[in-house]
């Protein structure tokens, strides 16, 4: 059985910071003659010169902190997949606490048709080109992760005579899927799974 995930960034917003200059005052010097007659005074001034400007620099992504903890969630939320899949059950994984909604179902579903073959999945999925966007106008913080899953390495082995489960040669080892991810008091939890149709 196969499953996957992945991360979609598309958010640029910086802001400029402006610096100003600033002018230093001249010290005036006072010099005097000594002459019994008349008493000439120099006051010779000194110019002004600016501090070089300070070029503006633009500030952090607003939404940095967000994508990282939404990438944190995203790799916490594979390694219980991974954990519950090498054993075919959930139970005594955090399964409940990284995912919820139509994704928990699936899930849980997939982990009970590999129970009922007496399979379980070894090895690990390979995640790359992740990307986090951030959805507007939601009751909560929502994310959607979008990558490319590598299969390769996840193999079906028979739990009894732990060898390989042959599996369809057309089947593709490297998809597109994209996972919606919201923000709840405990976290980041995964909501809901869809795997593209596309190789990747």
């Amino acid at each position: 059985m196969t499953t996957a995930r992945q991360h979609h960034t598309r958010t640029t917003h910086h802001r400029l910071l402006a610096a100003a200059t600033i002018t230093a005052l001249a010290v005036l010097t006072v010099g005097c003659t000594t002459d019994a007659e008349d008493e000439k005074n120099a006051l010779p001034t000194a110019s002004a010169s600016p501090s070089p400007s300070v070029a503006p620099t633009p500030s952090a992504d607003p939404l940095e902190a967000d994508r990282a903890e939404v990438r944190a969630a995203y790799d916490r939320y594979w390694g219980v997949l991974t954990d519950a899949y090498a054993k075919s059950d959930s139970t005594g994984t955090a399964l409940k606490d990284v995912a919820s909604g139509s994704a928990y179902a699936q899930n849980e579903k997939d982990l009970a048709s590999l129970r009922q073959a007496g399979q379980v999945i070894t090895g690990k999925v390979q995640h790359s080109n992740t990307a986090v966007d951030f959805k507007d106008g939601q009751k909560l913080k929502t994310a959607v992760i979008t990558d490319c899953m590598d299969i390769t390495q996840w193999k079906s082995v028979d739990q009894k005579t732990g060898k390989e489960v042959a599996l369809p040669k057309e089947r593709l080892l490297r998809y597109i899927t994209t996972l919606t991810a919201e923000k709840w008091p405990s976290g980041w939890v995964v909501i809901e799974e869809k795997i593209q149709d596309q190789a990747c």
